[in-house]
């Protein structure tokens, strides 16, 4: 896939690290539901992020400057997970809204002040689960891999999204 958003960047002023960007983040929440199990994608943060180096969790990051929260999802597991999600939309029964967040969450002064959480839940039925492929680093994403929801949502994930998963599922699945 081909993208046409503007990166953030980051800029060093007086010690102290800035970022130039929208301070918006995307948070997609994705569950796969293949031969009657529940599964999600995870990938291990590597060494060149800022936080949470070494553990799993949900794709997500930074809305460009010149693209749409929609485009920013579907940007951001393109390059954490190597998934296709119009292509997903379009070849299996899917549940959620790519164009409407089920929470805006804002804590000012953190590295991003809101983050927009979207519930996305995809039935393969019979199908298997397509395979995982970051397109970035190593240094961003190590390795992705599925995991099912029971085991994950009892691991110790970064930013806490084992917490946001189970809410997720509560609030939108239930």
């Amino acid at each position: 896939m081909k993208f046409k958003s503007t990166p953030n960047r980051c800029i060093q002023h007086e010690g102290n690290e800035i970022w130039i960007s929208r301070s918006v983040t995307v948070l997609p929440v994705l569950f796969f539901v293949s031969k009657g199990t529940q599964y999600v994608p995870l990938g291990l943060r590597g060494e060149d992020l800022p936080e949470a180096v070494g553990l799993w969790g949900l794709p997500g990051g930074y809305l460009d400057y010149d693209e749409t929260t929609t485009q920013a999802v579907y940007r951001e597991v393109w390059e954490e997970l190597g998934l296709d999600l119009p292509q997903l939309v379009e070849d299996f029964r899917f549940e959620g809204d790519l164009d409407h967040p089920y929470e805006v969450y804002s804590a000012p002064l953190r590295r991003q002040n809101v983050t927009l959480k979207y519930a996305l839940m995809f039935h393969l039925e019979d199908a298997d689960l397509p395979q995982l492929n970051p397109q970035v680093s190593q240094g961003e994403v190590v390795e992705a891999r599925w995991v099912e929801v029971e085991t994950a949502l009892n691991m110790t994930l970064a930013f806490n999204h084992h917490d946001v998963m189970k809410e997720c599922l509560e609030r939108c699945y239930a």
